[in-house]
């Protein structure tokens, strides 16, 4: 089971999308006033479904959403939601702040209950899972390209993008502990823990793997603060 086969049909149009944003949750978007260029994309992505009503970050990262991936922190946290309607309320109102898809890297029987829930209370939200074969591939295609380490889910967002877009901007993308005038960048934008092991990723290499796609013109990264003049927002 995976994302083709839960939607009646796919849920993109034949055309590609115009303009996307893919949000990363690094602490390099904090005062970086980024919240309009971000959400007057056409299609959103976010990655690990970072809070968007926390009013010290609004005017930063923005609050639009189309596609937002679920982690496994998230999933242990709800774990018990198939026998609590008090963990089913949570999960409901966690989700109250996006719209479009949530990600689920597989069906459990928790995630199951937690898509009926969301079918059963909201018609703008709904759930899908990766489908592992295309994140197999996409693993493999960067494998030969320099990057020989498991992909971030971030990455693999940035990846799936390319294939649905036009024209992909990218913020919050910064895995280092400095900035490059010598300031602290906290890891995260809010306060979170890390999960990950240190040794699953190699986040450096993986960075200069965007930068270079940067380089090239296939992206454009936003780092620091965003220009002041404010393209008009697309809801």
């Amino acid at each position: 089971m995976h994302l083709w086969h839960l939607l009646k049909k796919s849920p993109y149009p034949d055309k590609l999308y115009k303009t996307c944003s893919v949000v990363g949750n690094s602490g390099v978007l904090r005062e970086s006033n980024c919240a309009d260029h971000i959400d007057s994309a056409d299609y959103v992505f976010r990655c690990n479904m970072p809070p968007l009503t926390d009013k010290r970050h609004l005017a930063h990262v923005g609050t639009k959403s189309n596609f937002t991936t679920v982690p496994m922190s998230m999933l242990r946290k709800f774990g018990k939601i198939k026998d609590s309607q008090e963990v089913k309320d949570g999960w409901y109102n966690q989700t109250l702040q996006y719209k479009g898809m949530v990600i689920i890297k597989k069906p459990k029987d928790a995630t199951l209950v937690m898509q009926a829930e969301l079918m059963k209370r909201r018609t703008d939200l709904r759930v899908a899972y990766e489908n592992p074969a295309h994140f197999i591939g996409v693993q493999r295609y960067w494998a030969q390209r320099g990057l020989p380490r498991k992909i971030t889910s971030g990455f693999y967002v940035i990846t799936v993008a390319l294939m649905l877009c036009e024209q992909v901007n990218v913020y919050g993308f910064w895995p280092f502990p400095f900035n490059d005038s010598g300031g602290k960048v906290r890891y995260h934008y809010y306060s979170a823990p890390i999960f990950f092991a240190p040794e699953t990723h190699d986040m450096a290499v993986e960075y200069m793997k965007v930068r270079e796609l940067h380089q090239k013109g296939v992206i454009k990264i936003h780092l620091g603060k965003c220009q002041e003049k404010k393209p008009k927002r697309k809801l």
